[in-house]
């Protein structure tokens, strides 16, 4: 650390080590995030579901049956046209953030249509009706049993 001169310094060796390990540990954290990122978008969509599953209990105590669905393929326009109307005096059972929505579909955080179907496949676990994401690939060729699916019978 001295040198013949006297002055004080770090040599070229001991910088180049530092820089190293900066370099080591900036791996480490940067493998880390892309999995955080992951398991955020995985809780977030299971959040969405589980208050969606609120409010269509809180809709099936005032009417006594399930929103109904119609030919649309993913069946989540319906469920949000009945659990947040248009019309300012009906009851509205839950309020969407914008970043939610697409449209009239309830969008998963990666940014997939959520699918609800009533009458629904699994209904000896969920009552009547299935909810679910199709997780981050986008596709479900099981209609919600997919490795990657998001669904509310297997929670």
């Amino acid at each position: 650390m001295t040198s013949q001169t006297g002055k004080r310094g770090f040599t070229l060796i001991e910088l180049l080590a530092v820089i190293g390990i900066i370099i080591i540990i900036a791996g480490f954290v940067l493998t880390v995030i892309p999995g955080l990122q992951e398991k955020s978008q995985i809780k977030g969509t299971e959040a969405l579901l589980g208050q969606l599953e609120i409010a269509i209990d809180q809709y099936y105590n005032d009417n006594r049956s399930y929103p109904a669905t119609g030919i649309e393929p993913t069946g989540i326009e319906d469920l949000k046209k009945a659990l947040e109307p248009s019309d300012p005096t009906a009851k509205r059972y839950i309020e969407f953030n914008r970043d939610e929505l697409k449209g009239n579909n309830i969008l998963d955080e990666w940014g997939n249509y959520l699918v609800y179907r009533n009458p629904g496949t699994q209904t000896s676990t969920t009552g009547s009706y299935d909810l679910y994401s199709v997780g981050s690939d986008g596709v479900s060729n099981t209609f919600g049993n997919d490795a990657d699916d998001i669904n509310n019978w297997s929670q």
